[in-house]
């Protein structure tokens, strides 16, 4: 049931993603089935419930959207200012979405963007 759930907001987000992306060129082939989204994955470190929702994230994703996405993952060895780094980057990177997996990841990620969709725990 929690897979589901899960499933179902990640769609939601992934659709409102698509709902706001700007659109470069009117033409016919231009019909957004050719977009890919990149997600960028923080997480705080190395742990098996961590692991283990980082991963369920990306089968979750993966198996609605096939091949396209494609997925940044990081780890901050356990340090928020790696995090922070991290999640910088993804800004810098323009990421589609930001996956922000612990407590610090999370705070790093609300403190770096305000126009970047942030999934967190």
């Amino acid at each position: 049931m929690k897979k589901v759930i899960a499933l179902i907001i990640v769609l939601a987000m992934l659709l409102s993603l698509a709902a706001c992306s700007e659109k470069t060129n009117n033409s016919a082939s231009n019909t957004g089935a050719d977009k890919t989204f990149t997600i960028g994955i923080c997480q705080l470190v190395q742990h098996p419930a961590l692991d283990a929702a980082t991963q369920g994230f990306i089968d979750a994703v993966t198996k609605a959207l096939g091949d396209k996405v494609t997925f940044l993952n990081k780890n901050g060895s356990g340090d928020q200012a790696n995090c922070t780094t991290i999640v910088n980057g993804f800004v810098s990177q323009k990421v589609d979405m930001i996956m922000a997996n612990a407590t610090p990841a999370l705070t790093a990620a609300a403190s770096a963007t305000k126009d970047i969709p942030i999934l967190g725990p």
